[in-house]
C-alpha cells in the first residue's frame, strides 16, 4: 500500500477559526461553504454616504471601523498561515505578513482616535478641529504609502497561476482593506475634514 502524500497543515500558524471562517484550514481542500459565505462578507452596501456631518460620522464608524479591524485581523493570520507554508516559494511576497501588521496597527491607531478626539471635535465644531483634520491628513499619508507597498508586493494583488486557494484568498482579503481604508480615507478628506477651517 503507498503511503499518502503528507497533509499541509496551516493551522498552527495562524488562528484554527479564521482559516475555518474562510475555508482554507490546509492546503489539499477548499471548504467551499464557509468560503462562499466569507466572501459573502465583502460584499457591501455601496449606497451614497449621507451629507449630514453627523451622520456621516456614523457611517464611517459603522461601514469601515469595525469591519476593517476584523477583516485585517483575518488577513494577517491568513498570512502568517501562508508564509509558513509558501515562504520558501520565489514567487511568495516576502514581507507581506509585516506589512499586513503595520496596516493593522496604524488604522487600529488611527481609528482609535478619530472616535475619541477627532470625531467629537468636528461635531462640535470645536476650534482645534482644523488641526486634528490636519493631524488625520498626515496619518492618510503614511497609510496611503503602507497600502502602496503591499499592492506592489502582491503585483496588484494578482496571485500567481500556482498559487493555492489559501492565498488565492488572502489576495482577495488584501484587495478589499486596500480599496475600503482608501474609500474612508476619501470620504474624510473630501466630504468631512473639507468642511473645516482653520
Amino acid at each position: 500500500m503507498r503511503p499518502q502524500p503528507e497533509r499541509l497543515d496551516l493551522i498552527p500558524h495562524a488562528d484554527p477559526a479564521v482559516l475555518r471562517r474562510w475555508g482554507v484550514a490546509d492546503c489539499d481542500r477548499v471548504d467551499q461553504p464557509a468560503l462562499i459565505r466569507s466572501l459573502a462578507r465583502l460584499q457591501d452596501d455601496e449606497a451614497a454616504p449621507p451629507a449630514d456631518r453627523a451622520r456621516l460620522v456614523r457611517h464611517i464608524r459603522h461601514r469601515y471601523h469595525r469591519a476593517l479591524i476584523q477583516l485585517t485581523e483575518d488577513a494577517v493570520a491568513l498570512a502568517g498561515a501562508c508564509e509558513a507554508a509558501h515562504s520558501g516559494e520565489e514567487l511568495w511576497p516576502h514581507g507581506l505578513s509585516d506589512r499586513l501588521i503595520e496596516i493593522f496597527e496604524a488604522i487600529e491607531q488611527h481609528q482609535q482616535r478619530e472616535d475619541a478626539v477627532v470625531f467629537p471635535m468636528l461635531l462640535a465644531e470645536t476650534p482645534q478641529a482644523a488641526a486634528a483634520a490636519k493631524i488625520m491628513r498626515a496619518e492618510h499619508a503614511r497609510i496611503r504609502g503602507l497600502l502602496d507597498a503591499v499592492l506592489a508586493l502582491t503585483q496588484g494583488f494578482e496571485a500567481p497561476t500556482a498559487a493555492c486557494a489559501s492565498w488565492r484568498v488572502l489576495y482577495l482579503l488584501a484587495r478589499k482593506i486596500d480599496f475600503d481604508i482608501r474609500e474612508q480615507m476619501r470620504l474624510e478628506e473630501h466630504e468631512l475634514f473639507g468642511a473645516v477651517h482653520p
